[in-house]
């Protein structure tokens, strides 16, 4: 079998597995034709809850969400809503993948679609982060807060250096990403290898990289604009983006709050679930008026 057919299969195992997970504990797929995407999305939770808009990060899938999906919590007190913002997860796309500007502009159309004008949480890990951090401030109407994880887009660090990451050719390569994503690996390291080496040299992610410009940056100066409430969470070890970035982006942000995961590196909901779960609580309780006024 030629590795193209490999990598198909595994692709397909891959989603099918995802796929099943999400309907294992309770979420439904929905189709929606919004500028020339096919975009599969998952929902799950009270009908009439406050929306939250979930961006998976590159390389992953909705089911990277079923950690929130799944909390009886949550559950009642909200409707959630997961994209697949690539073939990965079967949504069809130009270019196979949806990166920041597409995937904003897609976003928000499928916001206004579904929500009617409600205003919503986005949580957004990496890439996905960093698309919610664009939409924020595209469409600071449509946003109440925004829950963060490891987001990418911050202008100020080492973008040579994450691009040499995330650039996986061969089996070091792979190596070396795995490296700065986890702490301590959930699943067996030969796994998450061939794994990785695999998404990250797919089309999904590569096409995903291509649309990424330097206008996608986000400064200081653009961060002071982001009027929502945000969380952001870390995992200290996070080898892709740096914890010291969580500090420099709080500093800009008018009002946001800081929670360190000393148990996690760049995939929180996979290493530090509990903690994440925690941390998004605490930052529902939070109040911001008195720091907004």
């Amino acid at each position: 079998m030629d590795r193209a057919k490999t990598t198909d299969l595994f692709f397909a195992a891959y989603r099918g597995a995802a796929h099943l997970l999400l309907r294992g504990i309770g979420c439904r797929p929905r189709r929606y034709d919004i500028e020339g995407c096919d975009l599969l999305t998952w929902e799950v939770g009270a009908e009439d809850g406050e929306p939250w808009v979930m961006l998976h990060g590159i390389g992953s899938m909705a089911a990277a969400w079923t950690v929130l999906m799944r909390d009886g919590r949550l559950r009642r007190r909200h409707r959630m809503l997961a994209l697949e913002l690539s073939v990965l997860g079967g949504s069809r796309v130009p270019g196979d993948a949806l990166a920041v500007a597409d995937g904003a502009a897609v976003t928000a159309e499928l916001v206004r679609r579904r929500f009617h004008g409600r205003p919503v949480v986005l949580v957004g890990a990496s890439l996905g982060g960093w698309t919610a951090l664009r939409i924020a401030l595209d469409h600071p109407e449509m946003v109440s807060r925004l829950v963060l994880i490891t987001p990418g887009g911050y202008a100020e660090q080492d973008w040579g250096r994450i691009a040499r990451l995330i650039a996986v050719g061969n089996l070091d390569d792979a190596r070396k990403l795995v490296d700065a994503m986890f702490l301590r690996p959930p699943l067996p390291r030969s796994w998450l290898l061939r794994g990785f080496r695999v998404a990250f040299g797919s089309p999904a992610v590569t096409g995903a990289l291509a649309k990424l410009s330097q206008a996608d940056g986000l400064a200081d100066a653009d961060l002071a604009h982001v009027e929502a409430p945000t969380a952001l969470i870390w995992g200290e070890h996070d080898g892709i983006f740096h914890v010291e970035v969580a500090e420099r982006m709080a500093a800009a942000l008018p009002r946001s709050a800081i929670y360190r995961i000393d148990t996690a590196a760049h995939i929180v909901q996979w290493e530090s679930p509990r903690r994440l779960l925690a941390a998004v609580r605490d930052f529902e309780g939070r109040d911001f008026h008195d720091a907004a006024a």
